[in-house]
């Protein structure tokens, strides 16, 4: 019976090691709408339909909806990461925003990408993480 309850104490213990709070719920993305809100609404708008001829919209993107690390760079880099996009008529440019951490661009990123009828994989800080390094 001892060996019974060591055998599940040790299974709790690798389990409650191995999980990363937030990591369950990292595809709904909330913890990014607080930074979409503040970093992202009063450009591309709170619905993400963007403003014409002024900014893009988020919602149906092939940026946000393609492979995440074009999408990160965009955000690091800001508009000129987009310089010879096709078809790219906006006449804002956004700036880059490398002074957000990356759980915090991973958050928001994956907020974009599963919100506003969007469906793309979530964005992890370790992705964030090695694209910044390719800077």
């Amino acid at each position: 019976m001892k060996i019974l309850l060591s055998v599940f104490l040790f299974a709790i213990c690798l389990l409650l090691i191995s999980w990363r709070p937030g990591d369950a719920n990292l595809a709904k993305g909330p913890k990014g709408k607080k930074t979409y809100d503040k970093v992202c609404s009063p450009c591309h708008s709170a619905d993400a339909k963007g403003i014409p001829s002024f900014s893009p919209a988020l919602s149906g993107s092939k940026i946000v909806l393609g492979p995440g690390n074009k999408l990160i760079r965009v955000l690091l880099k800001g508009s000129a990461e987009l310089k010879n996009y096709p078809n790219r008529n906006n006449k804002n440019e956004m700036p880059a925003q490398v002074d957000l951490k990356d759980r915090r661009i991973a958050n928001l990123l994956t907020y974009i990408r599963n919100n506003f009828g969007n469906k793309a994989p979530a964005i992890t800080a370790d992705e964030v993480k090695l694209e910044r390094t390719k800077l």
